[in-house]
């Protein structure tokens, strides 16, 4: 008879066929490993099959157990049976009762949610506890202990545990000596009948669970003898559903879960519940005797509807009670309890939850990574400078305390020491070893240190958990840290908050310590080298069997499910070997599809009918990376849509996409590159590398990374009107597993190879022959088993990868698979079966998919490709929108003209002006922020002199966090050029990076409000807000100039006739020239006058911020540049449309490296870099780039030569945004604010740029025929900073020859007015001036010619990363500045600017000697014309040979 699995739609017969096998699997007290395809219903079918068994075994149950009884009695048949009703309406009544309640509690939720919806008040509110931080004061508090024996703890660590109703055992105690009983009358105690324990690898999984198990209703399990007397209600009972989560999901106690951190939550949590703990510092949220009706009620809750962990949070807080405990006791209530992986598979959290699965149902979802879920689990590492930091603490910790320590104390410390001392020294010396890169641990070179051989681990690790050794050491550290801030008068952000906010790092050791316990020969101990941990030991464990074996001999049955469970081998040889064949079922169904939605074909040969051969030793090849984008570029031809394409590596992945930038699809030069080749086909989306960012991975950041990754991906596809786009992903990458790509985002699934593991490693050295050696011991063939196993680590993750694309019922894909080995039988054998059904017979070459026709992999017709413009990086320039001129208006300049004919800047396009503007914007923020910076951070708050400040960090700390943040404000753009010039593009990485500077300004407003300062949340607000805002800076700042340089079509000098018949040559460098003048300083040439306002805006925006900063507050300084730049970022969005944006580059930052390192191996001669120069008989390298990127590269290297002087100049322009406000400061300023003046800078040069630009450069270009080489205007540049400072040290002696008090401003008797409040020195801050006016001339002079040199002479794909390189010449000025700081305080400051003075001449006489010859003769009289036609034609023959 066909059984009735309550499915709430109609079943496939796959459904069917799944939910049989689960019924007999539970029925027979099997472990099944059973394989549904994603996208039928899998979790359904785990559902209605496993509830069904449930509720008839429980009927069973019922029955048989009362059949049982009454074949030993010898009553009469008739009272047998009136005591079978009896039994049975007694069973009957409870559950009507338990019921009851229930349907009350929804009743009241349903008013509840009723009333909130009328807008009706809540009831009254649970009090919550206090947020307060209760740090104990002294260092009593840290001191350990009595612990006198073993014993004694083992006794502790019992009177710690909770029984069911979740009381202490110290209360159960007290309550049975009183007399008093726990159950109230009215509670049944109801037998902890057998559930199901459903795990997932994560909550949001379980969540999923928890939203399908709503739709499924069940009928009750024992049913009244009259059918006739069952209501609707009886017909159905609701499934009673729990999910149970760890402290750091559970908890409510907001000093507890603000940690963060689990193993905190967890040592934090058991801390509060110390016998010796006050009853104020207890938890108030754990169960006790006066809260077991709270309990009860959070049960009734918790089973009144299904429930989420989220929503039992929820729950416990507004009852008031710790759902993590309360939830302990309900789960004998329960038919389903869902938990994620490690708190089932990691028996000391099933003990820790008081969880036996004895008799019980066992079913574990997603169950394909299971063996690595163990095995990561019970895995550790730990690092040698982990170990060095535990062995400082512990050190510091006996320094202390060493007196006060007695007994097993003092023993068991003395032996974690040793212990300590003997790994240190094992790890010291592999770290020495340059040849030891990882291997294998000599257990007994690692535990050889002196008294090592007679610790017992198990003891030592028994004490380090019940004396909490790890807490007390860290929270003395932490102490001392905070003490000694206290004395030296340091900031306290410096220091921790508390000794509890992060893990100690004696817990990381004492974790590492428990796997020295672990049998040998389930696992393995390794140390290995990393970059950014250094030498770290770990211990891997290499067999699953004896952790899941507790599992499985405890629980009734047991079932292992998931979408891609194939190759099913490895559970039965690896996970379950000691169990009989016939214990173990196994199945896998097929897919809901018909056969003809899906094809799928291993792809083995080439267009030239090689094979694919993606081994490591020859997948890199030229001709391999070749036809890979031949194949890829055929597949997206005539696949539609989306067509997700997944390589066996991260590294692999950049390599593919560096050689396809650069290669061709043919010999032939007419052809396109294989990238362009793909981009003109679909857009092409990168999946972002998760891998070797840090050690500890930040959830939140991967799941957003992804996210937008498949959001931009996902529009592309839905707006592309079937042209679709790519996605490169990486096998094992985060895109591999749970994402759906079902219909048009996976019409097609490419496969690229097989991901093997690096068999040389030690980690898989150790696995194969520990596979080997136990498969040998078993009589089977050792290194066949472990091939096997090996392989199937691979097919695992290309199963998960294939499974990505088939989501429902009709839905359709193909999948191909690039490799021969795929065309192998055993390789083929371990595929899905539902993919093996619909795998081609024959494989396939690359011109059997050519030959095919748009579409015909699929069965569904699909909209052909339309004409669509759209590209990753925007729209492409549209027709007619380039600059185009008659033949009677232009023509070629000849070298005649070049010599007679004046050279004028081309018109500059209105999308120019737009970006301008985003510059002149984060101008106007980056000075309106740092003017008020000076007095912000040097003055206290409330200044008795009457000068606003914040901070009170003096002139000489003001001046060093000033630098740097200069400093760190220009190394940024080096990643803002990266990212755009190898990622996003120009465009985008400004939109993005903006973003990110607006936040920056955001915090530094709010945490420069009024009660932010006296509350201490200036000093971290400021330095956040430094990081955030340079972040963004990075992105703006090395891109914006070279964004608006590329609005600049016109690339070669032509000759214009004007109306007045006169003729010009419009030169693309005079163009360039002026944009970066406008980029310095915004100005419109040619009558725009609203432009010309902004840029009165821009250049007046310290003069607005100091003014409120001194007359408002700093918050209303703040505030204007984030609204000024909230403008910017809309100019900037809105004007998109009129952008030229060109997509990035790639590779060439890389290829600049590789030509310098060949280079460098012939004798710093770059010409050898050239392909022309790679001669057959001759050693030649391997190149992607042509004679003219070398020439390029020279023409590059020599504008970084010039960068090596620049940071002389920074350090000294530098002074006028620090130090000469602090002068400023010390004279008199008749109610100006003291940061005011450093506004004369850009005063100045929006005065000069005007008079520069028009008059002076075109007179002495024209008139004079010098030739004013940019060389000749750095040195000039350099010259007058020097002045500058010059005159800077001539008015600080005039400052120290004044009174009041003449060497020492502010700080003597003589002009003390008040209490901390002091006259300056008589001096005019008005003479101030000249100074600024300098440091203008030398910035028009040098800053300007250097920006415009970098773009000049920077290859046209590196513009960014050159453009950020004389930018990080900047960050050098202010890394010197930090180091002169000290000497920036009374009376020493006249020596400092005379000595930036002379770095500053001596640097520009230095860099003029230098380059003298590189951009031609010294400035000189051009005689003739005729002279000077010979000059411009040599320069114009230079300029084509380059």
């Amino acid at each position: 008879m066909e059984r009735d699995f309550h499915h709430p739609y109609e079943p496939y017969d796959i459904q069917k066929q799944f939910m049989n096998a689960v019924y007999d699997c539970l029925e027979d007290g099997k472990v099944g490993v059973f394989e549904s395809p994603t996208g039928t219903g899998k979790s359904l079918s785990l559902i209605c099959g496993s509830l069904t068994w449930l509720r008839d075994h429980k009927r069973r149950t019922f029955e048989e157990g009362f059949a049982a009884d009454a074949s030993y009695s010898d009553e009469p048949a008739w009272i047998l049976e009136h005591a079978r009703k009896q039994k049975k309406q007694a069973a009957l009544h409870r559950r009507e009762e338990f019921e009851a309640r229930i349907a009350k509690i929804k009743e009241k939720e349903k008013r509840l949610k009723e009333a909130y919806q009328k807008g009706e008040p809540k009831f009254k509110r649970q009090k919550t506890f206090s947020s307060g931080v209760d740090v104990a004061d002294g260092e009593t508090d840290f001191v350990l202990d009595d612990y006198e024996s073993d014993e004694d703890a083992v006794s502790r660590r019992t009177a710690k545990s909770f029984n069911e109703s979740g009381l202490s055992a110290e209360n159960q105690t007290m309550m049975e000596k009183l007399g008093k009983t726990l159950k109230k009358d009215e509670e049944i105690e109801i037998p902890d009948e057998s559930k199901i324990f459903f795990c997932s690898r994560t909550h949001s999984q379980l969540t999923q669970f928890s939203s399908e198990l709503q739709r499924v209703q069940m009928p009750p399990s024992i049913t009244p003898d009259s059918p006739s007397k069952q209501s609707n209600d009886q017909l159905v009972e609701e499934v009673k559903h729990l999910t149970l989560g760890s402290r750091k999901n559970l908890c409510i106690n907001p000093k507890v879960n603000k940690l963060n951190n689990a193993t905190a939550i967890n040592e934090r949590c058991l801390e509060l519940q110390q016998p010796g703990t006050s009853s104020e510092c207890k938890c108030p949220f754990m169960p006790n005797k006066d809260k077991q009706t709270l309990v009860n009620e959070f049960r009734d809750h918790a089973l009144a509807s299904i429930r989420d962990i989220e929503d039992l949070g929820s729950l416990g807080s507004k009852l008031g009670i710790c759902p993590y405990y309360a939830s302990r006791p309900a789960t004998k209530y329960c038919e389903i309890v869902t938990l994620p992986y490690p708190l089932l598979l990691q028996k000391s959290a099933r003990e820790a939850l008081d969880l036996s699965l004895k008799d019980h149902i066992v079913i574990i979802d997603e169950a394909h990574n299971l063996m690595d879920a163990i095995a990561g689990i019970y895995s550790v590492s730990v690092t040698l400078e982990q170990m060095l930091q535990a062995r400082m603490q512990v050190t510091v910790y006996l320094q202390k305390f060493r007196n006060r320590l007695k007994g097993k104390n003092r023993v068991y410390v003395a032996q974690t020491v040793r212990l300590l001392d003997s790994i240190i020294v094992y790890l010291q010396t592999k770290h020495a070893d340059p040849k030891a890169t990882d291997g294998l641990v000599d257990m007994g070179a690692l535990m050889s240190g002196k008294g090592v051989d007679q610790i017992n681990i198990y003891k030592l690790n028994m004490y380090l958990q019940e004396s909490r050794l790890a807490r007390k050491v860290d929270g003395y550290t932490t102490y001392v840290e905070q003490k000694q801030g206290d004395l030296t008068g340091g900031p306290k952000i410096v220091s921790k908050r508390g000794a509890r906010q992060t893990v100690p790092v004696l817990t990381h050791v004492q974790s590492f310590l428990v796997s020295l316990m672990n049998p040998s020969a389930e696992g393995r101990f390794f140390y290995s080298k990393e970059e950014t941990a250094g030498i770290i030991l770990k211990y891997m464990l290499l067999d699953p069997t004896f952790h899941f074996k507790d599992i499985v001999e405890e629980a009734r049955a047991v079932v292992l499910a998931g979408g891609t469970m194939s190759p099913m081998s490895d559970y039965e040889q690896h996970l379950l070997s000691y169990l009989e064949p016939s214990r173990i079922m196994t199945l896998s169904c097929g897919h809901v599809i018909p056969p003809s939605n899906l094809l799928a074909v291993p792809v083995v040969r080439t267009l030239s009918g090689h094979e694919f051969d993606f081994t490591f030793e020859k997948r890199n090849s030229e001709q391999m990376l070749i036809d890979l984008g031949h194949t890829i570029l055929a597949v997206a031809q005539h696949i539609p849509d989306g067509v997700v394409v997944f390589f066996p590596s991260y590294s692999y992945l950049d390599t593919c996409i560096a050689a396809w930038k650069r290669l061709r699809l043919n010999s032939s030069a007419s052809t396109s590159v294989i990238w362009d080749a793909l981009l003109r086909v679909k857009p092409i989306f990168l999946e972002q590398r998760s891998q070797s960012e840090s050690m500890e991975k930040d959830p939140v950041n991967k799941e957003a990374a992804v996210d937008s990754v498949l959001s931009a991906y996902s529009s592309a596809v839905t707006l592309g009107n079937g042209r679709g786009a790519l996605l490169f992903a990486v096998i094992g990458g985060t895109l591999s597993e749970g994402i759906n790509f079902s219909d048009s985002l996976g019409r097609g699934v490419v496969v690229v190879g097989l991901p093997f593991p690096n068999p040389h490693s030690a980690e898989w050295k150790a696995k194969t022959q520990y596979i080997s050696s136990k498969a040998t011991s078993n009589g089977q063939d050792g290194k066949a088993a472990a091939r096997d196993f090996y392989e199937n680590a691979c097919m695992r993750a290309v199963n998960q990868c294939v499974g990505r694309a088939i989501r429902h019922k009709n839905d359709y894909a193909a999948i191909l698979m690039v490799d021969r080995r795929y065309g192998g039988q055993r390789i083929q054998a371990k595929l899905p079966g539902w993919i093996r059904s619909s795998l081609t017979n024959d494989a396939a070459g690359v011109r059997k998919l050519e030959g095919q026709e748009r579409g015909t992999y699929t069965s569904v017709a699909q909209t052909e490709e339309a004409n669509a413009e759209l590209t990753v990086h925007g729209k492409e320039l549209e027709n007619g929108s380039l600059p185009t001129f008659s033949a009677h208006d232009v023509d070629t300049p000849t070298p005649e003209d070049f010599a007679t004919l004046p050279k004028v800047a081309d018109n500059l396009p209105y999308g120019a002006f737009l970006v301008a503007i985003v510059e002149l914007c984060e101008r106007f923020a980056y000075y309106g922020l740092s003017g008020p910076f000076q007095n912000y951070m040097s003055n206290r708050y409330n200044d008795p002199n009457g000068l606003p400040g914040a901070l009170g960090l003096a002139q000489t700390g003001a001046t060093a966090l000033s630098n740097f943040f200069q400093f760190w404000c220009y190394v940024t753009p080096i990643l803002g050029a990266i990212v755009a010039d190898q990622y996003l593009g120009k465009y985008l990485t400004i939109k993005y990076f903006s973003m990110v500077y607006m936040v920056g300004i955001f915090i530094l407003f709010v945490t420069s409000l009024p009660f932010s300062i006296e509350r201490g949340g200036a000093f971290p607000g400021l330095i956040a807000a430094m990081i955030i805002i340079g972040l963004g800076t990075g992105g703006i700042k090395s891109n914006v100039s070279p964004l608006i340089a590329e609005q600049v079509r016109t690339t070669k000098p032509f000759v214009k006739h004007l109306r007045g018949g006169k003729r010009v040559i419009v030169d693309p460098e005079v163009t360039v020239q002026r944009v970066y003048m406008i980029c310095k300083v915004p100005l419109s040439t040619a009558g725009l006058h609203f432009l010309y306002m902004c840029i009165n805006i821009g250049s007046i925006s310290a003069i607005a911020t100091t003014t409120l900063e001194l007359h408002v507050g700093f918050w209303s300084a703040y505030l204007l540049p984030l609204l000024m730049f909230c403008v910017g970022y809309f100019v900037l969005v809105s004007g998109k449309k009129r952008y030229v944006i060109k997509p990035p580059q790639g590779g060439v930052i890389g290829n600049c490296f590789k030509a310098l390192w060949i280079a460098a191996r012939n004798r710093f001669d770059l010409d050898q870099a050239k392909p022309s120069l790679q001669r057959p008989g001759r050693a030649a390298y391997k190149i992607s780039w042509d004679d003219k990127f070398v020439d390029e590269l020279k023409t590059s290297l020599i504008a970084c030569k010039v960068f090596l002087f620049f940071p002389i100049y920074w350090v000294t322009y530098s002074q006028m945004m620090n130090n000469f406000v602090s002068q400023a400061g010390q004279m008199q300023l008749h109610g100006l604010p003291n940061d005011i003046l450093p506004n004369i800078d850009p005063i100045t040069i929006i005065l000069m740029i005007p008079l520069l630009d028009r008059f002076i450069y075109p007179f002495i270009r024209t008139r004079l025929h010098l030739a004013f080489t940019p060389a000749t205007r750095i040195t000039w540049g350099f010259l007058i900073a020097s002045l500058a400072m010059s005159y800077a040290a001539i008015l600080q002696s005039r400052i120290y020859a004044a009174g009041p008090c003449y060497s020492h401003p502010l700080h003597c008797d003589a002009g003390k007015l008040a209490e901390d409040k002091y006259s300056p020195n008589e001096v005019h801050v008005a003479w101030q001036t000249p100074a600024y006016i300098l440091i203008a001339l030398s910035e028009i002079l040098a800053s300007i010619t250097g920006l415009e040199l970098a773009y000049a002479k920077a290859p046209q794909n590196m513009k960014s990363f050159i453009m950020s390189l004389f930018l990080l010449t900047s960050a050098g000025g202010s890394a010197l500045g930090i180091l002169i700081a000290p000497s920036a305080r009374d009376p020493h400051l006249v020596w400092l600017y005379a000595g930036l003075a002379a770095a500053a001449a001596a640097a520009g006489g230095l860099f003029h000697w230098t380059f003298r010859g590189v951009e031609g003769e010294a400035p000189r009289v051009v005689e003739s014309a005729e002279e000077g036609i010979e000059l411009v034609g040599r320069k114009s023959v230079e300029d084509d040979d380059v």
